[in-house]
């Protein structure tokens, strides 16, 4: 079995991807999809990435995580497939944790793992129980770094909605919420493992949403994509309680959640 490793980065993120990298596995292969906004970023790019036999490097002018993703999935040939972000940073372990997991379960299309920072500490409070993603519990959240997915079951049939993520200017997360939503309406069959499988120094965005007015507008188009109409009450709601008890202003959250709303309906396709 072959696990190819998607990482996406841009501008001066370049740097970070060798020092990332496992010593070079036989099963393990990365995609270095690499999006630059001037040609200066270019000289960051270091010589023994694109050198390592392990390494498929490419580049693209602008923008856009979705977008990222998206090229990078129409390239692999692995048959998992794992999204990483430049400051990902996996292990044999990991990999190991990975293929055995495939293995063990053919029927699998997605499986869901967990993440740590680099000193160790869990990424977010985890689920010990291992379920499927129909079963999870409602306040679960998954972050595209803990998938690992069968690539021909999502390539060519599921992509990251464009409008949704790092680099675009109104909906600024929530790409892989859309994507779960989409997966699950395919009936892709999905699973949680309680196993650590990567280690990294994000900051999940989502949970700035008492703070962030892009977050706030993802959270409103998300909730849209999710429940229609009912969308607008599902947000007063949640703006009211979050104001009640403190965490932010109801009219700002709530007027930013609208406009979330309304984008995602104006703009109703996947660009």
């Amino acid at each position: 079995m072959t696990i190819e490793v998607l990482i996406c980065t841009i501008n001066k993120g370049i740097v970070r991807v060798l020092d990332n990298l496992i010593p070079q596995r036989e099963n393990v292969k990365y995609i270095v999809s690499y999006q630059y906004t001037d040609e200066r970023y270019l000289e960051l790019v270091p010589k023994a990435l694109v050198e390592r036999k392990d390494v498929f490097f490419t580049k693209q002018k602008g923008k856009g995580l979705s977008k990222n993703r998206n090229f990078a999935l129409s390239l692999a040939k692995g048959d998992v497939i794992i999204f990483a972000d430049d400051d990902a940073r996996f292990s044999e372990e990991g990999f190991n944790v990975v293929e055995q997991t495939f293995e063990l379960h053919p029927e699998l299309d997605v499986a869901f793992f967990q993440a740590s920072t680099y000193t160790g500490r869990p990424l977010k409070k985890y689920p010990t129980e291992e379920f499927d993603y129909a079963n999870r519990p409602e306040e679960m959240e998954i972050s595209a770094l803990e998938m690992a997915c069968r690539r021909k079951s999502i390539q060519g049939k599921l992509l990251f909605d464009e409008r949704f993520g790092l680099g675009e200017e109104c909906l600024t997360c929530g790409e892989q919420d859309i994507w779960l939503i989409e997966a699950e309406r395919m009936g892709l069959k999905m699973r949680y493992f309680p196993k650590k499988i990567v280690e990294t120094s994000t900051l999940l965005k989502q949970r700035m949403i008492y703070v962030d007015a892009g977050v706030q507008r993802s959270f409103g188009a998300i909730a849209y994509f999710r429940y229609g109409f009912r969308a607008y009450v599902y947000c007063l709601n949640f703006a009211f309680k979050a104001a009640r008890t403190g965490m932010c202003h109801f009219f700002p959250m709530f007027a930013q959640m609208i406009r979330g709303i309304r984008f995602v309906r104006t703009n109703s396709d996947l660009k």
